[in-house]
């Protein structure tokens, strides 16, 4: 009789806490369609932002982010458009994104004069028809205290794959940075009344799924090279995303990290 006892009891814990594990688990997934919303994840140094700041171009479209853990991780979308604008930018943010403040941990700002190395790595897959991109966006200050009412200077893209889409601004050079071949654009986004920035966007000759490179050799062939950026500036934010200008698809993300050195 008490071998019996012990082995229920035995089960019992067991079976208790499995039941335990089970929800851990699922609370550790999360999911959202709203728009503007976060999915804060990696002790909130980074965060999945539902980007859809083109919405108010086009009617009917869905577009979603979530995270079951750090290596399962991305958006799905739908956008019925076929114009040349973009329509949203779901992505990663580390740092600032039109907030008050910068993500605790990221490293952010920093001063590029100090020539600290920003080193990143990304592995992802898309499928999906239409039009978009998979980009980081860079964005530049004056100040170290960028705020939600912030405008930044400049802006940095460097595009992975390129499928049917076209940066902003026109085409200046073909450059060999980060062990690969890159077409060179410079432009300017206008914000309205008389304000904007500079946007640098470096577009890959060949699309990739994968990319481990230093941000630092492309802010140094802006800076020091070009002359188009002062080394005073802040680098404020690393973002990694898509820029959906139509069509429908999902992008699953199984790395991700951009670490401040």
């Amino acid at each position: 009789m008490l071998r019996k006892r012990s082995f229920y009891y035995k089960f019992w814990l067991t079976a208790l806490a499995v039941l335990l594990f089970v929800p851990a688990m699922m609370a550790s997934a999360a999911s959202s369609s709203t728009p503007s919303d976060k999915i804060n994840f990696a002790n909130n140094k980074y965060y999945l932002f539902n980007n859809v700041w083109g919405q108010g171009q086009v009617q009917g479209w869905t577009q979603s982010i979530f995270h079951n853990n750090d290596k399962n991780m991305g958006w799905s979308w739908n956008w019925p458009s076929n114009t040349s604008s973009v329509k949203g930018y779901p992505s990663i943010v580390s740092g600032w994104h039109w907030t008050a403040g910068y993500t605790p941990g990221s490293g952010l700002p920093v001063r590029l004069w100090d020539n600290k190395n920003i080193n990143t790595s990304v592995n992802y897959s898309i499928k999906a028809n239409g039009t978009y991109n998979a980009a980081y966006d860079v964005w530049f200050h004056e100040t170290d205290k960028a705020s939600s009412d912030s405008a930044p200077t400049d802006e940095l893209m460097i595009w992975l794959d390129n499928t049917k889409a076209g940066p902003a601004g026109s085409y200046v050079e073909t450059v060999s940075l980060a062990g690969s071949d890159w077409d060179l654009y410079k432009g300017w986004i206008d914000a309205g009344n008389g304000k904007g920035w500079n946007v640098f966007s470096f577009v890959r000759k060949k699309n990739t799924n994968s990319a481990s490179f230093n941000i630092k050799n492309f802010t140094d062939y802006i800076i020091y090279t070009k002359k188009w950026m002062s080394n005073a500036k802040f680098m404020s934010s690393v973002e990694f995303g898509t820029e959906i200008f139509g069509g429908s698809g999902s992008m699953n993300i199984s790395k991700w990290n951009v670490n401040v050195q």
